[in-house]
C-alpha cells in the first residue's frame, strides 16, 4: 500500500493528537540543524557528496529507523518540500511500516519555478520549530544507537 500523502497543517494535527506518532526528518544532518519541526528525529534518506554535488542514498536508512522506531508506529515523514519524503516514505510502507505518511510541502514549502507557493511549509506556517539536534533526536545519535559507528563512505 501507498503511503498517504498529508499537508502541512494534516502532519501538525497529527504530531499534536497522536502521542505514538514520529515525526521522521529526512534532510541532511545540516539542513536539520538549521531548523526541523519541534519533536522531529533526524534520519537522512541521502547522504551529501561533496565531489559529485548530489546526496547518494543513505545505506543505513532503514536500519536506524528499524531500531529508532517500531514497526507499528504512525509515522510523519518530512523533508525541505516533498520529494525526498515521499521517497522514504515509499521505501518505508514497502519495508512492512504499515502506518506512514508524507509531508507535501515539509519544512520549507514547495514552489514552481516562479517562486509561487504550491505548498506552504511548516516554517512558512509558523508551527513550532526545533534547531535541536542532541541525543535521541539528532543523527549521529541514531545511527549509534542502532550499532553504526562508522559514516557511510563517499561514492564517486
Amino acid at each position: 500500500m501507498a503511503p498517504e500523502q498529508i499537508d502541512v497543517k494534516q502532519a501538525r494535527d497529527i504530531m499534536e493528537s497522536d502521542g505514538e506518532a514520529v515525526y521522521i526528518d529526512v534532510r541532511t544532518e545540516q539542513e536539520f540543524a538549521e531548523g526541523h519541526p519541534q519533536g522531529a528525529i533526524n534520519i537522512p534518506i541521502g547522504t551529501p557528496n561533496p565531489l559529485m554535488q548530489r546526496l547518494d542514498p543513505n545505506p543505513d536508512f532503514l536500519d536506524v529507523v528499524r531500531a529508532s522506531v517500531p514497526e507499528h508506529t504512525p509515522i510523519v515523514v518530512g523533508c525541505k518540500a516533498g520529494p525526498r519524503a515521499e521517497m522514504a516514505a515509499t521505501l518505508l510502507s514497502q519495508s512492512g511500516y504499515p502506518k506512514v505518511r508524507w509531508v507535501l510541502g515539509g519544512f520549507h514549502g514547495m514552489t514552481d519555478g516562479l517562486g509561487n507557493v504550491l505548498a506552504p511549509g511548516w516554517r512558512h506556517l509558523g508551527f513550532p520549530e526545533s534547531r535541536e539536534a542532541g541525543e535521541g533526536t539528532g543523527y549521529s545519535s541514531l545511527r549509534k544507537k542502532a550499532g553504526k559507528t562508522q559514516e557511510p563512505s563517499v561514492s564517486s
